[in-house]
């Protein structure tokens, strides 16, 4: 039962997810659509309505290959995810069983070990099988539009992944300082059931956001593709209607307008040639002419 309910959250996940770095590659607003997906995808109403609207309007042009990446990114994230959630399970479940057995009963806790070592073990194959893969992939793409399109989703998932973490992190930090502290004033009714257990998500997220840190951000391979996406030209904007697209020249000055529709005739007064509107001095004799 706990396999089919895993496996239920991860694909409901990963369609959250395909939607959140489909929109991203388009240039559409990814975080409005994946929180939609993620609180209405059960209704599938945003589903639809994206697959409606995704090549609708101004969005930036998707680079060859974009079904191949965005699986292997979604469904790293996908599992990850499922990983840290096994992870925070687990230990907070067993802080609170070391807390208090009345708390958390013997039958429980075996139920909550058996989901979250689940979780565990199919969040870290999956992540792991697919992450690797995805990182290959990227050091061996020599065309220049794909690697582009490849390196800024895979730096989205990074940044993506840092995002929820830190979220995890600050709100359960928050509810562990809020409760421990209540706790040492000598609030009444605080139990420490009710706000230790937090420790387990902090810590989680808190290896989460230090490992891929030091293992994603801080290596050489992941510098160098840095700069080389830097050099290469972002992907052109399309869907623009056509007045917008050949914008008219703006209309010049009155002055210039003015100039432009009229010749003005100037001679010398010296010689009585004809000479330019800007002439400083007369092409024929060489007197200086009068400014006007």
């Amino acid at each position: 039962m706990a396999g089919i309910s895993i496996g239920f959250f991860i694909l409901w996940l990963a369609l959250a997810m395909w939607v959140y770095f489909d929109a991203t590659e388009r240039g559409k607003a990814a975080i409005g659509w994946a929180l939609a997906m993620f609180f209405l995808g059960w209704a599938l109403v945003p589903l639809i309505l994206y697959l409606i609207f995704r090549d609708v309007g101004a969005r930036t042009a998707v680079a060859p290959g974009a079904g191949r990446r965005q699986y292997l990114y979604i469904v790293s994230f996908a599992g990850f995810a499922t990983l840290v959630i096994g992870l925070a399970l687990l230990t907070s479940t067993t802080i609170a069983r070391v807390i208090s057995e009345d708390a958390v009963g013997g039958e429980g806790y075996r139920q909550a070990l058996a989901s979250s070592v689940t979780a565990i073990i199919i969040g870290a194959a999956i992540w792991a099988y697919h992450w690797l893969r995805a990182e290959r992939r990227l050091g061996s793409i020599t065309e220049d539009e794909e690697f582009r399109a490849s390196f800024f989703l895979h730096r989205a998932y990074l940044y993506t992944l840092f995002g929820v973490s830190w979220i995890i992190a600050f709100l359960s930090g928050m509810w562990l300082l809020g409760g421990g502290l209540a706790s040492a004033f000598g609030v009444e009714d605080v139990d420490p059931v009710a706000w230790l257990p937090a420790l387990g998500p902090l810590v989680v997220a808190l290896l989460a956001v230090g490992t891929h840190y030091l293992f994603a951000f801080e290596t050489t391979s992941y510098k160098e593709s840095l700069s080389r996406f830097e050099a290469i030209p972002a992907p052109a904007v399309i869907g623009v209607s056509g007045a917008a697209e050949a914008q008219p020249a703006p209309a010049p000055p009155p002055a210039a307008r003015a100039s432009a529709g009229t010749t003005e005739r100037r001679f010398c007064s010296h010689c009585g040639a004809r000479v330019e509107a800007d002439d400083v001095f007369c092409s024929s004799c060489g007197e200086g002419l009068r400014s006007r």
